[in-house]
Order: structure tokens, then C-alpha cells, then sequence
């Protein structure tokens, strides 16, 4: 069972440093852990379409009709990081735009055809999700954003950026396997223009 104080500890351990107990204690490196860890792990959450993070679910329109340009207004999914996809409801991938709306105090999502779904990364917060790839993603991601301040060591922050890399094109080559919307109907999809 992977926890959040796991996750640090590997990101510890890449700066040599020895493992904390708790993000609550007394010390440097729980607090600067802890305002970094939500931060840092949404930043590797959108970085690849991790598997175990794809969402797909209806899409919730705001207007019924489409608006004065033609744009069907929907909701923005609370949980997304990262809108990948919008499909209609034959199973056609459709254009769409991210906008912002005043009147809402929200994002919102345009489309000009009437939408069936969306397709996300969403904002997983449980540690047991993560997939292996991930964690050792996320924990050097962590640590490389640590680095300077807790060692003051630029060539290991350096170090540590590399590493991070590499491991972010492993996981991408073992992740890509795992189909990121998981549905009998994906090689039917085709692109609207």
C-alpha cells in the first residue's frame, strides 16, 4: 500500500536526505513536501495520459442551444487537469475550445456539434491508483523541485531533471499499451474537421 509520506520519502532519498514520519511535523523538508506534493503530482498527472487517470463521462451541457457564434456551452469537468478528447454521440472525435466565462466564474468547453462525452485526465488524489511508472515519475518530479532549496546542490537538481525525464519516456513506452479511453469502439473514431 503506497502512501503520500512513501512518495515523499522516495523523493528524500534521490536528495539524500532521511525520511520524514509525517507532513505535519516539525521541519523544513515536511513543510516545503507539503506545499509541493499537490502541486508537483497534477503538474506529472498531465504530462502523459496516464491509464489509470483516463476518465471518460458525459459531457454536461450549460445552454441547450447552441450561442450567438454557434458553440454548444459545456461544462468544464471539475475534476479534469487535462481535456484530451470530446466526442459526439456517433463516436466522432469533435473539435472543441477551452474558454472562460465571467458570468459563470468558469471555465467552459465550446463545441460547435452537440457533444456526447468528454475524455480527460482526472485529479487523482488516492496514492493506491498511482500506477508504478507513476510514482517514480512523480517522486522525482518531487525531488527535482526540491533540490536547490533543500541541498543547495544545483548539479544534483540537474541530476535529478534528467532522471526524471528518462523515467517520464519509460513510462510513456510501457503506459502506451494501456488504451487510454477503454472502450470496443476507439479504432471506430473518427476525426471530425
Amino acid at each position: 500500500m503506497i502512501t503520500k509520506i512513501n512518495i515523499c520519502n522516495l523523493a528524500l532519498a534521490q536528495l539524500g536526505q532521511s525520511p520524514i514520519s509525517s507532513l505535519e511535523q516539525e521541519s523544513e523538508k515536511a513543510r516545503r513536501l507539503k506545499l509541493f506534493y499537490a502541486p508537483v503530482r497534477d503538474e506529472v498527472l498531465r504530462t502523459h495520459n496516464w491509464a489509470f487517470a483516463g476518465v471518460h463521462e458525459p459531457l454536461v451541457w450549460l445552454e441547450n442551444e447552441p450561442d450567438e457564434q454557434g458553440y454548444f456551452v459545456c461544462q468544464y469537468p471539475e475534476n479534469a487537469l487535462f481535456v484530451r478528447n470530446i466526442f459526439d454521440k456517433n463516436h466522432h472525435r469533435i473539435a472543441f475550445q477551452e474558454n472562460f466565462r465571467p458570468d459563470l466564474h468558469s471555465r467552459v468547453l465550446l463545441v460547435q456539434v452537440a457533444p456526447g462525452w468528454v475524455e480527460y485526465t482526472g485529479r487523482i488524489t488516492d496514492e493506491n491508483l498511482f500506477d508504478p511508472a507513476f510514482i517514480k515519475s512523480f517522486s522525482l518530479a518531487l525531488a527535482c523541485d526540491l533540490a536547490v532549496s533543500l541541498t543547495a546542490d544545483t548539479q544534483l537538481a540537474a541530476q535529478l531533471l534528467q532522471k526524471y525525464t528518462l523515467s517520464l519516456e519509460e513510462a510513456r513506452r510501457s503506459n502506451a499499451s494501456e488504451s487510454f479511453l477503454k472502450t470496443p469502439t476507439e479504432d471506430a473514431f473518427t476525426e471530425v474537421r
